[in-house]
C-alpha cells in the first residue's frame, strides 16, 4: 500500500492482525498514553507505512482508550443502589453504596447518595455524619453543591440553626469561584483551567489523579464523560502525528487531513463541554434557591415566637404533600410566597427542643 494513500480509506478498511499487536503492548495495556503512541507512529513511519496509517484509526483508539464500559462494576451498584432508594429500601441501598471504594473516582457521589438514604431513614445524625466527610477542608471545594443541601437541611431537621448558618457561610466561601468558572465555561465552552488540564493530558481514560487543581474550576465528574474523553482523544493523538510529520517534514496531505481532524475535535470538545458545564449551572442555581430558603426558614424560627409542637403539623393544616416536599407553617411573612418553588421534605424538630446559638 502506498503510504500516501489518504488516511481516510484505510480507516474505512478492515484492520490486521498487525496493528492489535502493537496498541495491546505492554506499555499501552491499561491506558492509552499518547506520547508513547507518538513513539510507535514514529519508528512506524520508518520501518512500516502501512502500520503507520493503522495507528491512526481514530475509531480502533477510542475502543482501546475510551471503552464504553469503564467504572462499570461501580456506576452499575450505584444505579442499583438508586433504584432501591427511589423504591423506599434505604438499608438495601446503603449496603450498595458501601460497597463503592474509597479511591474510586464515584466515591464522593456514593458518599453523598448515602447521605440521602440516612436522611430518609430519619437517622439525621447519620446523614450530617457523611457531609462532615465531603465538606472536610480536603474536598470542599470540588464536592458536588447538593453536599452543602444536605447539610443544611439535616441542621435545620434538628434545630441547629447555627449549624445551617455555617453551612450556608462556608458554601459561599468555598463554592463561589467554582460556581463561577462553571457558569463561565457554560457561556463560553473553554476556560483557561481546562486548556492547561488539556495541555497536560496524555494517558486516557482519565483517572481524578490526572486533574490536578483543575478540579476547582470544572464540572464535578467532568472528565468521565465518554463524549468528552473521546474528543479529547482525537484531538491529543491528531496534534502528536501533526508535530511529527511537520519536524519530518514530510506528507503534506496526511497533515491537512490530521488538521481537519483536530479543528473538528476541538470544536467538539467545546460544545460538549459547554453542554456539561452548563447542565450543572442549572443545577447549582437550583441548589443556590433551596439554600436560601433553609436559611431563610432558621431565621424564621429562631424569631418568630412560635410553638413547634406537633399540633403545628398536624395534617390538616397542610395541603397533601408527596415526599419531596418541604412545607413551612405560614406565619404571614411574605417570604413565604416561594414556597411553591421548591420541593423538599423535612420533619418537626424532634421532641420540641431547640437549640440556641
Amino acid at each position: 500500500m502506498d503510504f500516501m494513500m489518504t488516511f481516510k480509506t484505510l480507516f474505512n478498511s478492515a484492520l490486521t492482525a498487525t496493528m492489535l499487536v502493537t496498541l495491546s503492548s505492554p506499555a499501552l495495556a491499561e491506558r492509552l498514553s499518547v506520547k508513547e503512541w507518538g513513539q510507535s507512529f514514529e519508528k512506524s513511519l520508518t520501518k512500516d507505512s502501512k502500520k503507520a496509517l493503522q495507528l491512526l484509526d481514530f475509531k480502533r483508539l477510542e475502543r482501546q482508550a475510551v471503552p464504553n464500559c469503564v467504572d462499570c462494576s461501580v456506576k452499575g451498584k450505584i444505579q442499583k443502589a438508586r433504584e432501591l432508594f427511589a423504591k423506599g429500601q434505604y438499608d438495601q441501598s446503603l449496603a450498595l453504596y458501601n460497597q463503592v471504594p474509597r479511591g474510586t473516582d464515584y466515591w464522593f457521589e456514593a458518599i453523598e447518595e448515602k447521605g440521602w438514604s440516612y436522611f430518609r431513614k430519619n437517622e439525621v445524625e447519620k446523614a450530617l455524619a457523611q457531609t462532615k466527610t465531603l465538606l472536610s477542608p480536603q474536598f470542599s471545594e470540588v464536592v458536588s453543591t447538593e453536599a452543602f443541601f444536605l447539610q443544611a437541611l439535616s441542621n435545620l431537621k434538628v434545630c441547629d440553626y447555627k449549624g445551617v448558618f455555617e453551612t450556608t457561610q462556608l458554601f459561599k466561601e468555598k463554592q463561589k469561584n467554582r460556581l463561577l468558572a462553571v457558569q463561565e465555561l457554560g457561556e463560553e465552552g473553554f476556560s483557561k483551567a481546562f486548556l492547561k488540564f488539556l495541555e497536560k493530558v496524555d494517558q486516557l481514560p482519565l483517572k481524578v489523579s490526572d486533574l490536578d487543581d483543575s478540579m476547582v474550576a470544572m464540572p464535578v465528574l467532568f472528565h468521565k464523560d465518554i463524549t468528552l474523553q473521546k474528543e479529547m482523544l482525537r484531538f491529543k493523538v491528531s496534534q502528536k502525528a501533526m508535530d511529527i510529520l511537520r519536524q519530518r517534514g514530510s506528507h503534506p496531505t496526511l497533515q491537512s487531513e490530521l488538521d481537519q481532524v483536530n479543528r473538528k475535535s476541538f470544536a467538539a470538545m467545546k460544545q460538549r463541554l459547554q453542554q456539561l458545564a452548563q447542565q450543572e449551572s442549572d443545577f447549582n442555581h437550583k441548589i443556590l434557591q433551596k439554600l436560601s430558603l433553609v436559611e431563610v426558614e432558621a431565621i424564621q424560627r429562631m424569631h418568630a415566637d412560635l410553638e413547634l409542637d406537633a399540633s403545628l403539623f398536624a395534617k390538616s393544616k397542610f395541603k397533601k404533600t408527596s415526599v419531596d416536599e418541604l412545607v413551612f407553617m405560614d406565619d404571614g411573612r411574605p417570604w413565604i410566597d416561594e414556597l411553591d418553588k421548591y420541593e423538599v421534605i423535612a420533619k418537626k424538630c424532634p421532641d420540641n427542643i431547640r437549640r440556641k446559638m
